[in-house]
Protein backbone atom coordinates (compact mmCIF):
# COMPACT_ATOMS: atom_id res chain seq x y z
CA UNK A 1 0.00 0.00 0.00
CA UNK A 2 1.40 3.60 -1.21
CA UNK A 3 1.11 6.05 2.21
CA UNK A 4 0.92 9.73 2.03
CA UNK A 5 0.92 11.46 4.80
CA UNK A 6 1.57 15.17 6.00
CA UNK A 7 2.12 16.67 2.61
CA UNK A 8 0.19 18.21 -0.32
CA UNK A 9 2.56 17.72 -2.89
CA UNK A 10 1.67 14.85 -4.61
CA UNK A 11 0.11 13.84 -7.54
CA UNK A 12 -2.13 10.61 -8.76
CA UNK A 13 -4.11 9.88 -11.42
CA UNK A 14 -7.16 7.38 -12.50
CA UNK A 15 -8.46 6.81 -8.91
CA UNK A 16 -11.69 5.24 -7.28
CA UNK A 17 -11.15 7.57 -3.70
CA UNK A 18 -13.48 7.44 -0.49
CA UNK A 19 -13.77 10.35 1.51
CA UNK A 20 -14.14 10.14 5.51
CA UNK A 21 -12.75 10.64 8.48
CA UNK A 22 -11.54 6.63 8.85
CA UNK A 23 -10.83 6.92 12.47
CA UNK A 24 -12.53 3.57 13.23
CA UNK A 25 -12.60 1.89 10.14
CA UNK A 26 -16.05 0.66 11.26
CA UNK A 27 -18.79 -1.31 9.20
CA UNK A 28 -20.07 1.83 7.81
CA UNK A 29 -16.45 2.40 6.66
CA UNK A 30 -16.32 -0.86 4.99
CA UNK A 31 -18.88 -0.20 2.77
CA UNK A 32 -17.07 2.61 1.29
CA UNK A 33 -13.73 0.46 0.42
CA UNK A 34 -16.05 -2.13 -0.61
CA UNK A 35 -17.34 0.38 -2.89
CA UNK A 36 -13.53 1.79 -4.15
CA UNK A 37 -11.99 -1.58 -4.31
CA UNK A 38 -14.58 -2.81 -7.04
CA UNK A 39 -13.05 -0.29 -8.97
CA UNK A 40 -9.95 -1.66 -9.14
CA UNK A 41 -11.46 -4.18 -11.65
CA UNK A 42 -11.53 -1.45 -13.89
CA UNK A 43 -7.47 -0.88 -13.90
CA UNK A 44 -7.90 2.08 -11.07
CA UNK A 45 -6.67 2.82 -7.62
CA UNK A 46 -8.51 2.82 -4.44
CA UNK A 47 -7.84 5.32 -2.58
CA UNK A 48 -8.80 6.03 1.47
CA UNK A 49 -8.50 10.13 1.67
CA UNK A 50 -8.59 11.41 5.08
CA UNK A 51 -6.71 13.32 7.51
CA UNK A 52 -3.72 13.49 9.31
CA UNK A 53 -5.25 15.10 12.07
CA UNK A 54 -8.24 14.78 13.70
CA UNK A 55 -11.25 17.24 12.66
CA UNK A 56 -12.59 17.42 16.56
CA UNK A 57 -9.00 17.88 17.90
CA UNK A 58 -8.21 20.73 16.01
CA UNK A 59 -11.13 23.27 17.05
CA UNK A 60 -11.54 21.40 20.44
CA UNK A 61 -9.93 21.72 23.92
CA UNK A 62 -8.41 19.24 24.14
CA UNK A 63 -7.31 16.32 21.87
CA UNK A 64 -9.56 13.86 20.47
CA UNK A 65 -9.02 10.14 21.65
CA UNK A 66 -8.94 7.73 18.72
CA UNK A 67 -9.95 4.19 18.18
CA UNK A 68 -7.08 3.66 16.10
CA UNK A 69 -4.10 5.59 15.86
CA UNK A 70 -2.68 6.66 12.84
CA UNK A 71 -0.20 3.46 12.38
CA UNK A 72 -2.67 1.12 13.38
CA UNK A 73 -5.11 2.42 11.09
CA UNK A 74 -2.28 1.84 8.06
CA UNK A 75 -2.02 -1.47 8.89
CA UNK A 76 -5.68 -2.17 8.95
CA UNK A 77 -6.66 -0.19 5.55
CA UNK A 78 -3.80 -1.87 3.90
CA UNK A 79 -5.68 -5.64 5.14
CA UNK A 80 -8.81 -4.19 3.35
CA UNK A 81 -6.94 -4.06 0.44
CA UNK A 82 -6.53 -0.22 -0.41
CA UNK A 83 -4.14 0.90 -2.74
CA UNK A 84 -3.18 4.57 -1.62
CA UNK A 85 -3.93 5.63 1.80
CA UNK A 86 -3.98 9.91 2.18
CA UNK A 87 -3.94 11.52 5.18
CA UNK A 88 -3.88 15.31 4.05
CA UNK A 89 -2.77 18.25 6.44
CA UNK A 90 -5.96 19.26 8.45
CA UNK A 91 -5.03 23.02 9.23
CA UNK A 92 -6.92 25.88 9.47
CA UNK A 93 -6.47 26.89 5.85
CA UNK A 94 -7.97 23.26 4.88
CA UNK A 95 -10.78 23.69 7.01
CA UNK A 96 -11.34 26.61 5.26
CA UNK A 97 -11.09 26.02 1.74
CA UNK A 98 -14.49 26.53 -0.24
CA UNK A 99 -15.76 23.14 -1.14
CA UNK A 100 -15.88 23.91 -5.06
CA UNK A 101 -12.53 24.90 -4.37
CA UNK A 102 -11.35 21.44 -2.56
CA UNK A 103 -13.16 19.54 -5.61
CA UNK A 104 -11.51 20.64 -8.03
CA UNK A 105 -7.95 21.48 -6.52
CA UNK A 106 -7.81 18.80 -3.87
CA UNK A 107 -9.64 15.53 -5.95
CA UNK A 108 -9.30 16.34 -9.40
CA UNK A 109 -6.10 18.06 -9.48
CA UNK A 110 -3.90 16.54 -7.24
CA UNK A 111 -5.95 12.86 -6.59
CA UNK A 112 -6.78 12.34 -9.77
CA UNK A 113 -10.53 11.27 -8.80
CA UNK A 114 -12.57 9.10 -11.46
CA UNK A 115 -14.88 8.13 -9.08
CA UNK A 116 -15.88 9.45 -5.73
CA UNK A 117 -17.28 7.62 -3.08
CA UNK A 118 -18.95 9.16 0.13
CA UNK A 119 -21.62 8.10 3.14
CA UNK A 120 -25.19 9.91 2.31
CA UNK A 121 -23.94 12.33 5.06
CA UNK A 122 -20.14 13.90 4.10
CA UNK A 123 -19.70 17.31 4.53
CA UNK A 124 -16.68 19.14 4.01
CA UNK A 125 -15.05 22.67 2.85
CA UNK A 126 -16.05 25.44 4.88
CA UNK A 127 -18.32 25.94 7.82
CA UNK A 128 -19.41 22.04 6.22
CA UNK A 129 -21.07 23.60 3.43
CA UNK A 130 -19.50 21.35 0.92
CA UNK A 131 -22.22 18.24 0.60
CA UNK A 132 -22.94 14.92 -1.80
CA UNK A 133 -25.57 17.45 -3.94
CA UNK A 134 -22.54 19.90 -4.64
CA UNK A 135 -20.19 16.46 -5.74
CA UNK A 136 -22.98 15.23 -7.81
CA UNK A 137 -23.63 18.87 -9.58
CA UNK A 138 -19.89 19.37 -10.12
CA UNK A 139 -19.67 15.50 -11.37
CA UNK A 140 -19.98 16.23 -15.35
CA UNK A 141 -18.40 19.35 -15.33
CA UNK A 142 -15.13 17.85 -13.58
CA UNK A 143 -15.55 13.65 -15.16
CA UNK A 144 -15.60 12.26 -12.42
CA UNK A 145 -18.39 9.85 -11.07
CA UNK A 146 -20.45 10.30 -7.12
CA UNK A 147 -21.02 6.74 -5.33
CA UNK A 148 -23.27 7.47 -2.71
CA UNK A 149 -23.51 4.75 0.35
CA UNK A 150 -26.47 4.79 2.59
CA UNK A 151 -25.44 4.59 6.17
CA UNK A 152 -26.08 1.17 7.77
CA UNK A 153 -27.54 0.81 11.10
CA UNK A 154 -27.75 -1.54 14.39
CA UNK A 155 -28.76 -2.05 17.20
CA UNK A 156 -27.50 0.29 20.04
CA UNK A 157 -27.60 -0.57 23.69
CA UNK A 158 -29.22 1.70 26.48
CA UNK A 159 -26.71 4.18 27.66
CA UNK A 160 -24.94 4.65 24.39
CA UNK A 161 -27.42 7.06 22.94
CA UNK A 162 -29.31 9.70 24.08
CA UNK A 163 -32.56 7.58 23.83
CA UNK A 164 -33.20 5.41 26.81
CA UNK A 165 -34.49 2.87 24.86
CA UNK A 166 -32.68 0.21 22.52
CA UNK A 167 -33.42 1.59 19.30
CA UNK A 168 -31.65 0.84 15.37
CA UNK A 169 -29.39 3.63 14.82
CA UNK A 170 -26.66 4.44 12.48
CA UNK A 171 -22.96 2.91 12.60
CA UNK A 172 -20.90 5.69 13.36
CA UNK A 173 -17.59 6.62 15.43
CA UNK A 174 -19.06 8.24 18.23
CA UNK A 175 -21.31 5.59 19.57
CA UNK A 176 -18.28 2.68 19.06
CA UNK A 177 -16.05 5.35 20.87
CA UNK A 178 -18.77 5.10 24.09
CA UNK A 179 -19.11 1.66 23.47
CA UNK A 180 -15.47 1.03 24.61
CA UNK A 181 -15.10 3.72 26.98
CA UNK A 182 -17.65 1.86 29.07
CA UNK A 183 -15.74 -1.47 28.29
CA UNK A 184 -19.11 -2.65 26.32
CA UNK A 185 -16.14 -4.42 23.94
CA UNK A 186 -18.92 -6.75 22.27
CA UNK A 187 -21.05 -3.92 21.25
CA UNK A 188 -17.70 -1.81 20.07
CA UNK A 189 -16.89 -5.30 18.18
CA UNK A 190 -20.46 -5.48 16.37
CA UNK A 191 -20.17 -2.10 15.14
CA UNK A 192 -17.02 -2.03 14.19
CA UNK A 193 -17.26 -5.77 12.57
CA UNK A 194 -13.99 -7.13 13.52
CA UNK A 195 -12.38 -6.80 17.11
CA UNK A 196 -11.25 -3.55 18.68
CA UNK A 197 -7.31 -4.11 18.97
CA UNK A 198 -4.50 -2.45 20.83
CA UNK A 199 -1.00 -2.58 18.28
CA UNK A 200 2.37 -2.02 19.43
CA UNK A 201 6.15 -3.43 20.33
CA UNK A 202 6.31 -5.36 23.32
CA UNK A 203 8.32 -3.80 26.25
CA UNK A 204 10.16 -4.52 29.09
CA UNK A 205 8.04 -4.91 32.10
CA UNK A 206 8.73 -6.10 35.83
CA UNK A 207 8.79 -9.46 34.79
CA UNK A 208 6.68 -10.55 37.72
CA UNK A 209 4.83 -12.87 35.05
CA UNK A 210 8.02 -15.18 34.47
CA UNK A 211 8.38 -15.46 38.27
CA UNK A 212 5.13 -17.47 38.39
CA UNK A 213 5.10 -18.95 35.27
CA UNK A 214 2.91 -17.28 33.56
CA UNK A 215 4.98 -14.82 31.68
CA UNK A 216 3.53 -11.64 29.94
CA UNK A 217 3.79 -9.01 27.00
CA UNK A 218 4.12 -5.64 27.69
CA UNK A 219 2.61 -2.60 25.60
CA UNK A 220 2.67 1.17 26.19
CA UNK A 221 0.23 3.15 23.95
CA UNK A 222 0.27 6.73 22.75
CA UNK A 223 -1.81 9.14 24.42
CA UNK A 224 -4.53 9.72 22.27
CA UNK A 225 -5.38 5.77 21.80
CA UNK A 226 -8.72 5.52 23.23
CA UNK A 227 -8.51 2.30 25.82
CA UNK A 228 -11.72 0.82 27.50
CA UNK A 229 -11.80 1.04 31.66
CA UNK A 230 -9.11 -0.82 33.99
CA UNK A 231 -9.70 -4.09 34.06
CA UNK A 232 -9.46 -7.70 32.66
CA UNK A 233 -10.32 -8.77 28.96
CA UNK A 234 -10.52 -11.60 27.28
CA UNK A 235 -8.60 -11.74 24.14
CA UNK A 236 -6.95 -13.29 21.36
CA UNK A 237 -3.06 -11.62 19.97
CA UNK A 238 -1.50 -11.98 16.95
CA UNK A 239 1.65 -12.65 16.72
CA UNK A 240 3.67 -13.44 13.24
CA UNK A 241 -0.05 -13.50 11.87
CA UNK A 242 -1.44 -16.20 14.08
CA UNK A 243 -3.78 -15.76 16.98
CA UNK A 244 -3.58 -17.39 20.10
CA UNK A 245 -6.20 -16.92 22.63
CA UNK A 246 -4.63 -14.45 25.93
CA UNK A 247 -5.69 -12.75 28.72
CA UNK A 248 -5.19 -8.87 29.10
CA UNK A 249 -5.18 -6.95 32.17
CA UNK A 250 -5.08 -3.13 31.32
CA UNK A 251 -4.36 -0.62 33.88
CA UNK A 252 -1.60 0.30 36.80
CA UNK A 253 -1.00 -3.21 38.18
CA UNK A 254 -1.65 -2.19 41.91
CA UNK A 255 -0.38 -5.28 43.10
CA UNK A 256 3.43 -4.96 41.74
CA UNK A 257 3.59 -1.04 41.17
CA UNK A 258 2.76 2.09 42.48
CA UNK A 259 2.69 3.77 39.40
CA UNK A 260 -0.51 5.44 38.06
CA UNK A 261 0.49 4.88 34.08
CA UNK A 262 -1.57 2.22 32.45
CA UNK A 263 -0.12 -0.16 30.21
CA UNK A 264 -1.46 -3.23 28.52
CA UNK A 265 -0.12 -6.57 30.15
CA UNK A 266 -0.82 -9.82 27.96
CA UNK A 267 -0.54 -13.29 29.12
CA UNK A 268 -0.79 -15.37 25.58
CA UNK A 269 -0.91 -18.40 27.21
CA UNK A 270 -0.63 -20.88 24.15
CA UNK A 271 2.70 -19.21 22.86
CA UNK A 272 6.05 -19.59 24.34
CA UNK A 273 9.09 -17.50 22.72
CA UNK A 274 10.96 -14.44 23.13
CA UNK A 275 8.52 -11.43 21.92
CA UNK A 276 10.39 -8.05 23.47
CA UNK A 277 11.11 -5.81 20.32
CA UNK A 278 8.36 -7.43 18.06
CA UNK A 279 5.37 -6.19 17.26
CA UNK A 280 2.04 -7.89 18.05
CA UNK A 281 -1.62 -6.95 17.94
CA UNK A 282 -4.26 -7.49 20.94
CA UNK A 283 -7.88 -7.94 20.43
CA UNK A 284 -10.13 -7.48 22.94
CA UNK A 285 -13.66 -9.68 23.25
CA UNK A 286 -14.98 -9.60 26.81
CA UNK A 287 -14.41 -7.60 29.74
CA UNK A 288 -14.23 -9.97 32.49
CA UNK A 289 -13.52 -8.20 35.73
CA UNK A 290 -11.98 -4.60 37.15
CA UNK A 291 -8.36 -4.60 37.91
CA UNK A 292 -7.88 -5.79 41.63
CA UNK A 293 -4.52 -5.10 43.75
CA UNK A 294 -4.08 -8.71 45.54
CA UNK A 295 -2.11 -9.44 49.19
CA UNK A 296 0.37 -11.24 48.03
CA UNK A 297 2.12 -12.28 44.45
CA UNK A 298 0.40 -15.86 45.00
CA UNK A 299 -2.92 -14.93 45.52
CA UNK A 300 -2.32 -13.10 41.94
CA UNK A 301 -0.86 -15.99 40.48
CA UNK A 302 -4.05 -17.96 41.92
CA UNK A 303 -6.32 -15.21 40.07
CA UNK A 304 -4.59 -15.19 36.64
CA UNK A 305 -5.12 -19.02 36.19
CA UNK A 306 -8.52 -17.97 37.11
CA UNK A 307 -8.71 -15.77 34.47
CA UNK A 308 -7.29 -18.01 32.14
CA UNK A 309 -9.60 -20.55 32.87
CA UNK A 310 -12.27 -18.59 32.40
CA UNK A 311 -10.80 -17.66 28.50
CA UNK A 312 -10.61 -21.43 27.70
CA UNK A 313 -14.33 -21.47 28.59
CA UNK A 314 -15.11 -18.43 26.72
CA UNK A 315 -13.35 -19.70 23.53
CA UNK A 316 -14.46 -22.81 24.39
CA UNK A 317 -18.56 -21.80 24.06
Amino acid sequence: MIYISGTKEFKLTNTAVALGKFDGLHRGHQVLIDHINHYKEKGMLSVVFTFDYHPNSLFGDKEQRLIYTFNERRIIAERMGVDVLIEYPFTKETASMDPAAFIKEVLIDKVGARFVVVGEDFRFGKNRKGNTDLLESMAPLLGYQTDICRKICDDIPPGLDDNEKTETKKIGSTIIRKAIAVGDIETANRLLGFPFAVMGEVIHGRRIGRTIGMPTANLMTPENKLLPPNGVYISRTRIYNKEYPSVTNIGCNPTVSDSSSRRIETYVYEFTGDLYGKDIEVMLYHYQRPEMKFESIDALKAQMHRDKDCAVAYFKK
